[in-house]
């Protein structure tokens, strides 16, 4: 997710530089120019525009603190996808919208919440099971740090012993 700025920077080269896959030369003053409500300076800029890079939403070819040669990834258009606000299942029956409720009912007479949620099947949801290089990673972390702090208890044993 995006905070603001970053947002606003990335609608401001989606239609600088559209999303057909072609690298384009773009000037730090164009970019701030389709933001009239925000100050950047042309170090915030450059942050912002590494960080869209490092998220994979832009790739850059080369950059300048004056300019920048950019190809917006279509990965962007989904950041900007409007969600459609939830609409409770009996707003939804009340609406005539019964593809909303889960479970795919289609009597539209049904006023009662509990209906509803006698209605709704359970999702299965996956649990990822660690695979063995996992596994392998976790005990190698876990006796290393077993080993180093009795190493260290020794150590501390023998200079209370002998100091």
């Amino acid at each position: 997710m995006l905070d603001t700025e970053k947002k606003l920077v990335c609608r401001a080269l989606v239609e600088l530089c559209k999303t057909d896959g072609v690298f384009r030369v773009v000037e730090a003053e164009e970019i701030t120019n389709m933001m009239p409500d925000v100050y950047l300076t042309k170090a915030q800029l450059s942050s912002i525009i590494r960080d869209l890079k490092e998220r994979n939403y832009i790739r850059v070819k080369y950059f300048t603190p004056d300019e920048y040669c950019i190809q917006v990834l279509p990965i962007v258009e989904k950041e900007f996808e409007e969600e459609k606000p939830a609409i409770l299942p009996i707003e939804a029956l009340e609406q005539g919208q019964t593809d909303v409720v889960a479970g795919e009912h289609k009597d539209p007479d049904i006023e009662s919440e509990a209906t509803i949620v006698s209605t709704t099947k359970p999702v299965k949801t996956e649990v990822s099971v660690p695979s063995k290089f996992t596994l392998k990673i976790f005990l190698a972390a876990l006796f290393g740090s077993m080993l180093g702090g009795g190493i260290i208890a020794a150590v501390a044993i023998l200079l209370q012993k002998y100091l």
